[in-house]
């Protein structure tokens, strides 16, 4: 972990709360922990949401998308593939045709 806690209050829905509380249980964590544990993961998948957009809108190149993960270069590829976005403009004809060229279809 990265820095010094530091307390804070927040005001939760009743719903909201339980449903942390029963996070926690099953993780068998405290209330703080599966809180900043949720926190962090929403965090996450929100930095995921925002790099794949830049990535399908030309705004950075799959090695900046892999940094800005926190990534290599095929994990980034897997991430982009999650969710719903093409790593390359090729037709799946197009990729068929280039493997049999290299000789890679020996598989």
């Amino acid at each position: 972990m990265n820095g010094k806690l530091v307390r804070v209050n927040v005001t939760l829905r009743k719903d909201l709360l339980e449903k942390i509380d029963e996070y926690a249980k099953n993780k068998y964590e405290d209330r703080s922990t599966a809180m900043r544990q949720l926190v962090s993961l929403g965090l996450q998948e929100g930095n995921k949401k925002e790099v794949a957009y830049a990535y399908q809108n030309k705004r950075i190149t799959l090695r900046e998308a892999a940094d800005l993960l926190g990534t290599d270069y095929y994990g980034a590829q897997d991430i982009l593939a999650e969710e719903g976005i093409p790593v390359t403009d090729l037709t799946d004809r197009e990729i068929e045709e280039r493997k049999k060229k290299a000789g890679k279809d020996k598989y």
